[in-house]
């Protein structure tokens, strides 16, 4: 059996649709099962061996690029699964696949033409995303099929090895989002950094390639002891990304891929969370949810994974999601909700973990 996942988003999505293939070959050991996606998505997939090939595409092809994908797929897979729903996604889970499987449409007359093109449609399933990844495999592998998280992998070069060595026990750190509103505070990172040093840890901070990045991190270490930090952001791909958090003795990082990255590697992780909801995108651990996390507790854990959040986590009113303009701090790309958190109460959850 020929099997493919198509995940046209952003890298934390790539990551999670990923979680289907190895369910998928646990049941089906034969099966042979490809992912689609982005191209620059397909760092975030190296070292997870159950997929058999990744297909990058374009962004924004033109028409022609996309009938050109289309042609070449032609009907090369049994089953086409996706998380979306939209015409992109549609076209190519049909285009490619005898069988698709996708979320329902809102029902609008103009979906009419996806429910007229794609066989089959989830069940409702509310809740976290391993919860929705588990009724895209049902068709295909059965009902209640288990949807753990995976993590990229890949040795280390030989420069930054000897770069953690140096440290001694280190924890990693992930401390920018590519959304404002999920930073957290700059005060908040200078003292926690500040603590783990104290305490007798070196610091892992790791990252993109951007400048925005590479400022806000020497923004939060210009005062720290150089000694014992290393900054590998911009420096390691997402497997040795995944292979330094693996070697860490903990992880503390803002709502991210590379905090799911982290959950998923067994490694403790910190999660710190603001106005993402963490019942949908909380990190799942490496063994998988046994139930769901809650949006009305600050301070919780399942498994290798602990979310923190502000002391009082109750939607405020002032966003309601993420990617909004925050109306209860300044700047308003900057969230309150995620700015609030104490430092003190990070550390303890971290000290707790040593």
């Amino acid at each position: 059996m020929k099997i493919l996942i198509v995940s046209l988003r952003y890298l934390g999505d790539c990551l999670l649709a990923a979680a289907l293939a190895p369910a998928i070959k646990e049941k089906l050991p034969d099966a042979q099962v490809d992912l689609l996606t982005f191209k620059d998505n397909r760092g975030i997939l190296e070292g997870i061996s159950a997929i058999d090939n990744v297909i990058g595409v374009e962004h924004h092809p033109n028409k022609f690029r996309q009938a050109l994908d289309h042609i070449r797929s032609w009907n090369s897979y049994d089953w086409a699964l996706s998380r979306m729903n939209n015409t992109r996604a549609t076209l190519y889970c049909w285009a490619s696949a005898k069988h698709q499987i996708m979320p329902p449409t809102a029902g609008k007359s103009s979906d009419l033409w996806i429910r007229m093109l794609i066989t089959n449609f989830t069940r409702p399933a509310p809740g976290h995303m391993l919860d929705i990844l588990s009724s895209l495999a049902e068709p295909v592998i059965g009902a209640n099929a288990v949807i753990r998280p995976v993590a990229p992998d890949a040795e280390l070069s030989g420069d930054l090895r000897n770069e953690l060595a140096r440290l001694g026990p280190y924890i990693a750190c992930h401390p920018c989002s590519r959304y404002q509103d999920k930073n957290w505070s700059i005060s908040g990172w200078k003292k926690l950094l500040q603590e783990t040093i104290n305490a007798g840890y070196g610091i892992c901070l790791t990252g993109g390639p951007s400048e925005t990045e590479k400022k806000y991190i020497q923004s939060i270490t210009e005062d720290l002891p150089q000694e014992k930090l290393c900054v590998i952001a911009g420096r390691a791909s997402f497997g040795q990304t995944g292979r330094a958090i693996r070697e860490a003795r903990a992880y503390v990082g803002v709502d991210t891929a590379t905090t799911h990255i982290a959950a998923a590697t067994g490694t403790p992780c910190i999660a710190l969370f603001g106005p993402t909801s963490v019942e949908t995108w909380g990190p799942a651990p490496q063994s998988g949810l046994p139930h769901n996390f809650n949006n009305k507790l600050d301070l919780q854990t399942i498994g290798n994974t602990t979310i923190v959040r502000r002391d009082n986590p109750e939607p405020c009113g002032g966003c309601r999601s993420h990617n909004h303009l925050c109306a209860h701090f300044t700047p308003p790309e900057l969230s309150r909700c995620m700015q609030s958190i104490p430092a003190e109460k990070v550390w303890r959850v971290l000290s707790n973990v040593l």
